[in-house]
């Protein structure tokens, strides 16, 4: 009876132990998002944001927990919508994003985040991408950023390529798709390519004198997440009517890029972020994040088959939307429901 009792003591005490550890990893990652916000805080009138100055302790047990839990993000009581402007009359509207530390990828307990494993065949062949939303890491986006308030409309694309200098500026033919008669001009514009993006983004860097181009994978996200942990920037689950995507809203039930700005923004002001197009962003795909690139520049290649999407799109189911989500098509590929987003770096 004696040997019982000091057999389950024992189980109490390994409990005990193993709780009182896992509570002490949550206090320090906890202590080292604090501190990562102080710096945000300190840093607002200064012109770039300094690397992160944490212990090797605090970033160690940082990078331990945010792979199991989702934590918080640093500085996500600072997040408000941004100053809106534009660069010439016929320019996107373009939104001021913050710049600041963020918590890059997603659990690997979040919902959703393994179906793609079980969506192709052979299934072991699959397994390579098991891990293309992490490991989640620690990322700084160094200096602050305009993002265009919404997708490239078609309209925006149209007056674009009935430009005479397009060609000229961009080294590409004028490219109208046939989208359909009824196809409006405030729809985003699709079948479109990564370096179809890259050349818009040219265009009007050339119109402007400013320097536009596509996001990062990572300054993507954190303008998607918007200060959030959460699969979508308005919680876990998709509800109706927050996004353009298989079966989330009656707003727009055509599985097809609807007008932009139908659905509330998030706290960035930044609007379908999530759903109505899939976003070219300036990365190289890869099934990981690179560990080494942690102050939210492109991870690139000299030869570069594969291209990063992001966002989700009408034709997805609500799983592909989630603000972790990447995938990486090639970089030709004219896809229905490819999208445009835009960065414009501020002086």
């Amino acid at each position: 009876m004696l040997r019982l009792f000091w057999v389950m003591l024992s189980g109490v005490l390994v409990v005990f132990v193993l709780l009182a550890g896992f509570l002490l990893l949550v206090v320090i990652s906890n202590t080292a998002l604090r501190d990562l916000e102080t710096t945000m805080r300190r840093s607002v009138e200064k012109e770039q944001l300094p690397e992160p100055n944490l212990s090797g302790l605090q970033r160690a047990v940082l990078f331990a927990t945010a792979q199991v839990l989702p934590l918080h993000q640093p500085g996500y009581q600072m997040v408000t919508p941004g100053r809106v402007f534009r660069d010439c009359a016929d320019c996107p509207d373009m939104v001021e994003v913050p710049k600041g530390y963020f918590l890059f990828g997603s659990p690997i307990f979040e919902e959703g985040r393994y179906v793609h494993l079980f969506s192709h065949t052979p299934l072991r062949a699959q397994f390579k991408l098991a891990n293309r939303e992490g490991p989640r890491r620690l990322t700084r986006i160094p200096r602050a950023l305009a993002f265009s308030q919404h997708e490239i409309t078609y309209g925006q694309w149209r007056q674009a390529q009935e430009d005479p200098e397009w060609q000229a500026i961009t080294g590409q033919e004028p490219y109208l798709p046939d989208l359909g008669a009824d196809y409006r001009g405030d729809q985003p514009m699709t079948l479109i390519d990564w370096s179809d993006a890259n050349a818009y983004a040219t265009y009007l860097s050339t119109k402007t004198g400013q320097t536009y181009r596509l996001p990062t994978d990572a300054e993507w996200e954190y303008a998607a997440r918007a200060g959030t942990v959460t699969r979508f920037p308005w919680g876990d689950d998709i509800g109706k009517n927050n996004a353009n995507c298989i079966n989330c809203s009656f707003l727009w039930p055509e599985r097809k890029p609807g007008p932009v700005g139908l659905y509330p923004p998030n706290d960035f002001g930044l609007y379908d972020m999530h759903g109505n197009g899939f976003e070219w962003v300036e990365d190289c795909f890869e099934a990981y994040l690179d560990l080494v690139t942690v102050d939210g520049s492109a991870f690139v290649q000299e030869a570069c088959e594969f291209r990063t999407i992001r966002g989700g799109g009408p034709a997805s189911p609500a799983w592909q939307n989630r603000s972790g989500f990447r995938v990486g098509p090639h970089y030709y590929n004219r896809g229905q429901g490819h999208a445009i987003r835009l960065v414009r770096e501020l002086n």
